[in-house]
């Protein structure tokens, strides 16, 4: 990877596949939509629209919400790394594709790209078979072969698919080896992507037979993403390419994983040794932690977390931990995404996302992770394209000076720039009342009326006595000023109320 994007790439944690989820659905739940998703989701209904278009036809929150996520991001840097399965799993990346995520910032395709896909293959569309797919018994890809070809599908991926709300067991997916060689045969001579034939898959799992336009949504969007990638209206990096250090020596994700997995696995031990569960759950507790600390495969460990004896847990954004399933599962949810970012050397990023469970225990870790939340987000989300883009241009040295103040800067320079980013999106955002502005200007002129006569008053009584010459000028200054003092007192109010829009801290 090139110097300026270890220097100046995000990740966020709101685009990992399972946030990207549990965010859609607390958005589904404010705007009282009842439409689930599921592999139905991706298919067409009655009238021939598919049920997630028309969802997000219906329910605008949905793309208010996306928008301020990836605007607040672009406000910081111009440079969001993702991940393979964050694209091809994504709620969000899936429901709205390449072409809105462009319009949303207000781009045309010959900017330099706002998002650079990593991946751990040659190329993206490889990316997506071996994210969704396992090779014939096993086999492993060859990273210098270009082409991708049927013989490589095996059997769906032991996985637990964000979209289609399935999990699917390694015995599973070894159940449907014969089906999907009965799927491919079926359509091996139709002039098909591997994105189609994936989808066809999809749809033959989750209904247990062929059905070729269940889940057509997917490999649409799927093919739009990788389309994308070859336009160079989002850039693709190998992961090889990435994570070499400074002295071009290349490492291994175990490498990032390993050392973050050390530290917090002591503290949920610690944590474990302290609470009031009985002995015997405390052993298991420790038993699988110990067994996750050295699986650097989240699907592996999150198999692994399900197959223990634990009571599942409640999966709450406001819960506190206990020894159950919910909290190994938020315990490494934390330290994966850390080790991610660390591993492709890139800084961490949460906007407006509640941290879990373990991340409330552990406290903030500082240095190369920060969260942004309050309105601003809500805010930029509602902008429509044209207006961002407007706002970007006015407000371009404030967000210039704030992309050079990086998370390891000290809090009060963080501070600043975030309230004079807070403060430009107030502005931008402010809204022309004729309601607010009559009674504006009738308090303003209120406020002069009494002024005159305090003026006149002063002049004709107080100031024709012996009064002292000092006192006589500080009160005709007071009144001199007194009309500016009211414009910078109104100023100083709605640059505090701008600042409350955007909150720092790091962790």
């Amino acid at each position: 990877m090139s110097q300026s994007l270890r220097q100046d790439a995000i990740m966020l944690t709101n685009f990992d596949s399972e946030e990207q989820l549990n965010d859609w659905n607390r958005v589904r739940q404010q705007c009282e939509c009842d439409q689930e998703v599921n592999w139905q989701f991706w298919s067409d209904g009655p009238d021939g629209v598919s049920i997630c278009e028309r969802t997000i036809q219906q329910h605008p929150e949905f793309l208010e919400r996306f928008a301020g996520i990836l605007r607040t991001a672009f406000l910081y840097s111009p440079q969001v790394l993702v991940t393979d399965a964050e694209i091809f799993d994504g709620i969000y990346f899936l429901a709205f594709g390449p072409d809105v995520v462009l319009d949303i910032l207000g781009q045309n395709g010959y900017e330099k790209p706002f998002l650079t896909v990593s991946g751990r293959q040659r190329t993206l569309e490889q990316c997506l078979l071996r994210f969704t797919t396992v090779p014939p018994d096993n086999q492993q890809l060859s990273a210098e072969k270009g082409a991708v070809t049927l013989p490589d599908i095996g059997t769906l991926r032991p996985l637990e698919y964000q979209v289609l709300q399935e999990t699917i067991t390694s015995e599973e997916s070894q159940r449907f080896v014969p089906q999907t060689r009965a799927v491919l045969n079926e359509h091996a001579e139709d002039h098909w992507s591997i994105a189609q034939r994936i989808a066809c898959l999809y749809s033959a799992y989750c209904q247990q037979g062929p059905s070729d336009a269940t889940c057509q949504l997917l490999a649409q969007r799927w093919q739009e993403w990788i389309d994308a990638e070859r336009k160079g209206l989002i850039r693709y990096k190998p992961q090889d390419s990435q994570t070499e250090s400074n002295a071009g020596i290349s490492r291994s994700f175990n490498d990032a994983f390993l050392p973050v997995v050390t530290e917090n696995a002591d503290c949920l031990r610690s944590w474990c040794s302290a609470s009031q569960t009985n002995e015997a759950e405390k052993t298991v507790f420790r038993d699988v932690l110990d067994r996750i600390s050295h699986e650097p495969r989240r699907s592996k460990a999150f198999a692994l977390i399900r197959q223990s004896a634990l009571p599942v847990g409640r999966a709450d954004c406001n819960r506190t931990m206990e020894c159950d399933q919910q909290t190994l599962i938020d315990w490494y949810q934390f330290v994966y995404r850390l080790s991610m970012a660390d591993y492709l050397d890139c800084c961490l990023m949460a906007v407006q996302s509640e941290p879990n469970s373990y991340e409330r225990y552990a406290g903030r870790t500082g240095g190369r992770s920060l969260m942004l939340s309050g309105q601003v987000t809500e805010l930029l989300g509602q902008m429509p394209s044209a207006c961002f883009v407007q706002f970007c241009y006015q407000s371009r040295d404030a967000i210039q000076q704030w992309r050079k103040c990086r998370p390891d800067a000290p809090d009060s320079a963080q501070q600043r720039h975030i309230r004079n980013i807070a403060y430009c999106v107030q502005k931008s955002a402010s809204q022309l009342d004729r309601k607010q502005d009559n009674s504006k200007i009738i308090k303003q002129f209120i406020a002069t009326l009494i002024i005159a006569s305090i003026s006149v008053f002063c002049d004709k009584i107080i100031f024709s006595g012996s009064m002292s010459i000092i006192l006589i000028l500080i009160a005709a200054w007071f009144i001199e000023v007194f009309p500016e003092l009211l414009t910078m007192m109104e100023w100083m109010h709605d640059q505090h109320s701008a600042t409350q829009t955007m909150v720092f801290a790091q962790r």
